[in-house]
């Protein structure tokens, strides 16, 4: 391996280490909150919203898209594995500290996720039931269509799949309309912290 790959092997590792350590703070907090009487608030927009139930899109359909969205830069351009993971990471760092600050519980008739053996593993250890304020399903594919635009037809994808697991989790009651709604407001921000903090990493800003 060249000391190049070296170079960038190292800051995917990087990469990999700062997602372990902010899915390690979402468990906490989340297992904490799973301990707190938190009472559902009321959401004038989902209560004219049917009952449905999306959890296959949501759950299967959702580890499909992320398995092909990872397999796409890991063939293309796997030095941007680095970047990518470490925007992710920091979305999921800023999304730990509003979960900890919400002060809601779980909507009535909320609809668990990842419940099939085909997605074993998930529920209770990489998924909560009050993982709220904001979508990590809106939020994660919407990241990937900002990081992505250069390469259309995948940033399409991405976007169309933000959308859709938008509705999904609203009609399944797994989240509040004001979740959904914030995360296309707050991810922007953190593609901006990214790129301000770690943007050196991003080969295609360095083509740039």
């Amino acid at each position: 391996m060249s000391r190049e790959s070296q170079r960038w092997a190292g800051l995917t590792v990087f990469g990999f280490s700062l997602l372990a350590v902010s899915y390690l703070l979402m468990f906490w907090v989340c297992r904490y909150r799973s301990g707190v009487p938190f009472s559902p608030g009321i959401d004038l927009l989902v209560r004219q919203l049917p009952l449905l139930d999306w959890t296959g899109l949501l759950s299967q359909g959702y580890i499909l898209f992320l398995s092909g969205f990872f397999l796409y830069w890991i063939r293309n351009d796997w030095r941007r594995l680095a970047y990518i993971l470490t925007a992710t990471a920091v979305m999921m760092l800023v999304r730990d500290v509003f979960l900890l600050l919400t002060p809601v519980g779980p909507l009535p008739g909320l609809i668990p996720l990842y419940t099939s053996k085909l997605v074993p593993g998930v529920r209770g250890y990489l998924e909560f039931d009050g993982e709220l304020f904001f979508s990590g399903h809106t939020g994660a594919p919407f990241l990937y269509f900002l990081l992505s635009r250069r390469h259309r037809a995948l940033s399409l994808i991405c976007l169309a799949v933000s959308f859709a697991n938008g509705l999904g989790v609203l009609l399944t009651r797994n989240h509040y309309a004001i979740d959904v709604l914030g995360a296309f407001v707050i991810v922007p921000t953190v593609v901006t912290l990214s790129r301000h903090f770690f943007g050196w990493m991003d080969p295609e800003a360095a083509a740039a």
